[in-house]
């Protein structure tokens, strides 16, 4: 009964929201027409250098006032005077594609930036023109196969995203995360930890506040949407400037801030309060800007204003800063400094009466993190042929976690049993080459070196009597990575790009050579096949080579420390259709196959593969690279980009994730839920010139999560939880399910923007399982389900 009270109460809040927004609607009066400045650059597509005298103009009806300019030497343009609302912008360039930039949204608040990229044809201009942006057209022109662009503007506005990149890329195809207490990205069965994340041209750890070494997901971002611009998704056979990576590869960019006038941001919402400025640095050098945005936990302000949240002592206290400056210089290049940086702790106590996700019954949890990421860019043209970028970038990174177990049981005394203290620095140096020989031939090559300076330091009671390191290493190690890429494009048609990366990881002298290959070819401007294959290795989550046990002999404890690479060979296959009105069909098939996987010979069920997806990693030793892995899939993409106010995403994915472990067994992996469905809808309408009233959804069906399940009468007589590893990964949760609902209200008023949005995440109360653990003192199985109905109610101001 309390149960359907509360859904009932959730129903009654929902219609009343929705009833207050159509009568916010309905009593809005007329506003004048409202104009704004766009600015931005248009460069070329292949080496990013500008384009002088290139025409961008507003596409308006023939019978108003023609809104038009052409690119300065830097390629910068400016037009005033345009209209707010959804736009659309045509760039023209002798010699080039031309290029259409439809349903762009201008607001009174804050200028509007076009970063547009133009592609040289290979051959007349009566042969091949573009009339619009593609689909998912992605930023990197070197990649073939299994990509999608993450877009500043549907981060912010998709249902159930939360303003968080990585829940974005879950609604892509191929790629799972049916967990709302942590952001992982599963990528066609992959670990999270095979994910690379790359900011500014650098790889960087986990972007994510409560991260722990060697994982790429967590509970809350750290990356601000706000700051971004259009950024690459890869999930298979990456182009060879990608490597120590066999997942996935999310390619961020950080956009510069407003060369010419002060803008600033305000907001409110689930994640955080936050405040963001940027403007000219004129100071500096001309046209140079800084951009800055810092947030901190709503819940924990309102928490120290006396607020309860039924969460008990649990209160998210963490703080992020994301930042860049962007420098111009006439003769030296282009110059710039960036970062992110977040704070966050939290505590579970076992005498909270709300159910965790993060601590077991009877506990005491503290846990706690920092993570900090400077960077340093010049980038420098030789001539319009060919470029250098150096990339320099500090980052450090600590978690620092504790546990407490009560004595006994519905006593008040605690001892602890866990102290864990993990940190790594890294410095990385990147050096890349780009040249454009000709309209055919591009070359790309460059080398990078991290060297990384590690501390893990982790202490376990062991029976209560002693303790022991289950790691423990002060030292360092460094990678070095060395690529070359050629792009061919023999006619119209065809486009070919193929490579190869050489990794050295200097922890055991491991040494590993990757070829890489893809094609593409337009069979007209409606239809593209393409293909790739790439070999791809990537250095074992950086614990497990230092893990130790108390009762192993010292060759074990220290065997970890040989292991090779994880390996894998990518083969892909797609097919896309362009149906007119902006509706895109896309298919494609793929097997990977992994190898040279760490697993225990004497737990044969045991495999690295199966590891990630959560804040700390097994401490088994003695791994040999004996296990393999295996997944083939078929996905399915059909998407609408944003048209007269309507839009839609839909992705299907039927998979396999297999691995075998020691023992020669093979078995499902943990992330082998062997289907994901998203479908996102959306309408925007216009109530008149200055207020936008905006509707989106969400639904994913998807297979649950694999578990391995618990013997009960084992756990009874040993009165701890026992699993059954005959049959490891061999049962699976209930589907999960999620629809999501968003109402959005913009409005501009007087040189300010207003945005009010509420998500309604799960707002069918479905009650989706997390997981199941063996509770000791009931000595029963209990189900633990994931966070339910969750309402993330955003304001934000731009002035």
């Amino acid at each position: 009964m309390n149960d359907f009270k509360k859904k009932l109460e959730g129903y009654r809040n929902i219609v009343f929201i929705c009833i207050a927004l159509v009568g916010f609607k309905n009593n809005i009066q007329a506003q004048n027409v409202s104009t704004q400045t766009v600015r931005g650059i248009v460069v070329d597509a292949e080496n990013d250098y500008p384009l002088f005298g290139a025409t961008i103009e507003l596409i308006i009806n023939s019978s108003a006032q023609p809104i038009g300019t052409t690119t300065d030497e830097n390629g910068r343009f400016e037009l005033g005077n345009i209209p707010v609302g959804r736009q659309a912008f045509k760039c023209s360039y002798i010699g080039y594609s031309e290029q259409i930039i439809s349903n762009y949204l201008v607001v009174q608040g804050k200028e509007g930036y076009l970063d547009i990229k133009l592609e040289e044809t290979p051959f007349s201009l009566s042969e091949i023109v573009i009339l619009s942006r593609k689909l998912g057209e992605v930023n990197n022109a070197l990649i073939s196969v299994s990509a999608n662009t993450l877009e500043q503007e549907e981060i912010i506005r998709f249902s159930g995203s939360l303003g968080d990149v990585s829940r974005m890329a879950q609604n892509f195809a191929g790629v799972s995360g049916v967990s709302d207490e942590r952001n992982d990205i599963i990528v066609r069965g992959n670990s999270p930890s095979s994910v690379l994340w790359r900011l500014e041209g650098v790889d960087i750890p986990s972007p994510n506040h409560w991260a722990s070494l060697g994982t790429t997901g967590g509970p809350v971002s750290m990356l601000n949407a706000n700051n971004l611009r259009s950024s690459d998704f890869i999930s298979s056979a990456f182009p060879a400037d990608y490597s120590n990576v066999t997942g996935a590869v999310v390619d961020l960019k950080l956009r510069n801030g407003n060369s010419s006038k002060y803008e600033f941001l305000g907001q409110i919402g689930f994640n955080g309060f936050e405040f963001g400025a940027e403007g000219p640095v004129n100071a500096i050098a001309e046209n140079a800007s800084f951009l800055i945005n810092y947030r901190h936990s709503t819940l924990a302000v309102l928490s120290s204003f006396g607020f309860e949240f039924g969460t008990g002592s649990a209160i998210p206290q963490y703080q992020d800063i994301n930042f860049k400056v962007n420098i111009p210089t006439k003769k030296a290049g282009t110059f710039s400094f960036w970062g992110l940086g977040g704070l966050s702790d939290i505590s579970f106590r076992a005498d909270d009466e709300s159910d965790d996700l993060y601590s077991a019954s009877g506990e005491n949890l503290d846990s706690e993190s920092k993570t900090g990421i400077l960077g340093f860019n010049h980038k420098y043209f030789f001539n319009e042929k060919t470029s250098s970028n150096i990339s320099l970038a500090l980052s450090a990174t600590e978690s620092i976690n504790t546990r407490e177990e009560i004595i006994k049981p519905n006593s008040d005394a605690f001892e602890k049993i866990f102290n864990g203290n993990m940190a790594q620095e890294k410095a990385t140096i990147n050096w890349t080459v780009n040249s454009k020989i000709n309209k055919k031939n591009r070359i790309k090559y460059g080398a990078n070196y991290d060297h990384f300076n590690l501390k893990t330091l982790d202490s376990t009671l062991v029976d209560n009597t002693f303790w022991f390191n289950t790691s423990d290493f002060n030292g360092s190690t460094s990678l070095l990575r060395v690529y070359g890429q050629w792009q061919y494009k023999p006619n119209e048609k065809l486009k070919l790009n193929t490579g190869f990366n050489v990794l050295f990881l200097s922890l055991n002298n491991s040494l590993a050579l990757e070829p890489r290959f893809g094609l593409t070819y337009d069979v007209n401007q409606h239809n593209t096949f393409a293909l790739g294959y790439g070999r791809h290795n990537q250095i074992q989550p950086l614990p497990i080579y230092f893990s130790r046990q108390y009762d192993a002999t010292e060759q074990k404890n220290t065997q970890n420390k040989e292991l090779d690479f994880l390996k894998s060979d990518h083969f892909v296959v797609s097919y896309s259709h362009l149906f007119k009105n902006n509706l895109q069909l896309k298919l494609e098939t793929y097997y990977q196959s992994l190898f040279s996987a760490a697993v225990d010979p004497d737990e044969g069920y045991f495999s690295v593969l199966n590891a990630g997806a959560d804040f700390i990693f097994p401490n088994n030793v003695g791994l040999t690279n004996d296990g393999k892995g295996k997944n083939y899939g078929l996905e399915l993409t059909l998407q609408k980009n944003l048209t007269k106010g309507f839009y839609f995403l839909l992705t299907g994915s039927l998979f396999e994730s297999k691995y075998t472990g020691a023992d020669g067994v093979e078995r499902n992996t943990f992330y082998n839920s062997n289907y994901v469905t998203n479908i996102l809808i959306g309408k925007e309408f216009t109530l008149n010139d200055n207020f936008f009233f905006t509707i989106d959804a969400k639904m994913t069906y998807a297979g649950g999560r694999r578990y391995t399940p618990i013997n009960l009468q084992a756990s009874i007589m040993q009165n701890e939880e026992i699993l059954d590893h005959t049959n490891s990964f061999g049962q699976q949760y209930k589907p999960y399910v999620r629809p999501d609902l968003k109402f959005g209200l913009k409005a501009n008023i007087k040189k300010t923007t207003h945005s009010f949005s509420i998500d309604l995440q799960n707002f069918i109360f479905r009650e989706n399982v997390f997981t199941q653990f063996y509770d000791e003192n009931s000595q029963t199985i209990k189900t633990l389900n994931q966070r339910g109905f969750l309402p993330d109610i955003r304001y934000q101001l731009l002035f």
